[in-house]
C-alpha cells in the first residue's frame, strides 16, 4: 500500500467539521474484510462516500478476526471517503493501543471511536485470551493525553496528534442506570461525539441526549438492518449489545430483506421526525449494499 502524509489527503469536508454544523449527520457502517481481498469493501465505499458523513470500521467486530481498521480507513481516505476507526480495549494492551493510536494519526486517520469490545465468546477464535488492559473510558483518557502531547506514563511525545473522539453508549440497556453512570464519565474526558448501540425505542435516546448536550456533544443513534437468517442470533443473545424487542422479533421472522429494510428506515424517520438526537449510524453487517436502499427509504 503506498503511502501518503495524512495533510495530502483530500477530503470534502472532515468530519469534526460536520459536527459542528445543524445537518442531520448521517453514518454508516463497513465490516472490514476477513481476507486481503478488499474489491467488495471499495465498491460498498464508492457507492456510500458521497452519501454519508462518515463511515466507521469495526475492530474485529463481535470478536470475529478480520483486517485491522486503520488499513480499511486508510482505503477509506484514498477512496475518498471520510473514516471512523473503532479501536477496542479487548484485543492490546496500552502500548499497543498507543501505538496503534499514533500510526492511525501518522496515516491521516483522524477520527477514533472508542470501545471495550465484545468478548472473544462471541467471535469465531474463542480460545484467544482477552486483555482489557484498559477500559474504554481510561482509553478515552489515554488519546486526550496524546493529544496533549505526553503518553500514558507522562513521556513528551516527539509530534502529538490530532483527532476527534468518539464513545459508545447503549440506550436500550436494562438496567439502565449503570450504563448512564458509566456515560457520563465518557462525557467528562472531552469527547466529540456518541454513536450509540442500534435503538428499537427512540424515546430511550432521551437521557443520553440531555446529558450530551449539557456538554456539547453530539447523539447519533444506531439503526440496524435486521434479517431472518440472524432471528435465532437475536434471539438468544449472539449479537452482544444489541437488545431487539419480541414485537420486532415476530416481525421479521421469516421475512424478506426489505422486511428489515423498512424496519430501519421507519426507525430513521421517527428519529429525525422527532429530532431525538443528531443524526443516525446505519449497520447492516453482511448487506451493506442495503444502507443505500435505507437511506433512500427514510427519505433523509
Amino acid at each position: 500500500m503506498k503511502l501518503i502524509s495524512g495533510d495530502s489527503l483530500k477530503m470534502k469536508r472532515s468530519f469534526k467539521e460536520v459536527l459542528t454544523s445543524e445537518k442531520f449527520l448521517v453514518t454508516a457502517e463497513v465490516v472490514p474484510p476477513k481476507g486481503i481481498d478488499t474489491g467488495a469493501l471499495v465498491a460498498v465505499v464508492k457507492d456510500l462516500k458521497d452519501v454519508v458523513d462518515a463511515l466507521g470500521v469495526g475492530d474485529n467486530p463481535r470478536g470475529v478476526m478480520s483486517m485491522s481498521p486503520w488499513a480499511v480507513c486508510r482505503l477509506i481516505s484514498e477512496n475518498g471517503g471520510e473514516p471512523i476507526m473503532h479501536l477496542t480495549c479487548r484485543d492490546r494492551n496500552r502500548l499497543a493501543l498507543q501505538s496503534d493510536l499514533l500510526a492511525a494519526a501518522f496515516l491521516g486517520i483522524r477520527n477514533i471511536l472508542c470501545v471495550t469490545g465484545d468478548h472473544v465468546r462471541f467471535g469465531d477464535h474463542i480460545d484467544a485470551m482477552p486483555v482489557y488492559d484498559l477500559d474504554s473510558v481510561q482509553l478515552l483518557e489515554v488519546v486526550r493525553s496524546l493529544t496533549g502531547g505526553r503518553d500514558m506514563s507522562g513521556q513528551e511525545l516527539a509530534g502529538a496528534p490530532e483527532f476527534c473522539v468518539g464513545a459508545v453508549a447503549n440506550p436500550e440497556s436494562d438496567p439502565l442506570l449503570p450504563q448512564l453512570f458509566k456515560f457520563k464519565k465518557k462525557l467528562a474526558t472531552g469527547i466529540d461525539f456518541v454513536l450509540t448501540h442500534p435503538v428499537f425505542n427512540p424515546d430511550n435516546l432521551t437521557p443520553f441526549v440531555n446529558e450530551a448536550r449539557e456538554k456539547g456533544v453530539k447523539v447519533i443513534a444506531g439503526v440496524c438492518l435486521l434479517v431472518a437468517e440472524e432471528f435465532s442470533g437475536y434471539k438468544d443473545g449472539r449479537h452482544p449489545g444489541l437488545f431487539v424487542p419480541d414485537e420486532v422479533l415476530s416481525e421479521i421472522e421469516g421475512a424478506g430483506i426489505e422486511k428489515g429494510v423498512e424496519i430501519a428506515s421507519q426507525l430513521i424517520k421517527t428519529i429525525k421526525e422527532k429530532k431525538l438526537c443528531d443524526g443516525v449510524h446505519i449497520s447492516a453487517p453482511g448487506h451493506e449494499e442495503k444502507i443505500i436502499d435505507i437511506i433512500k427509504s427514510s427519505g433523509i
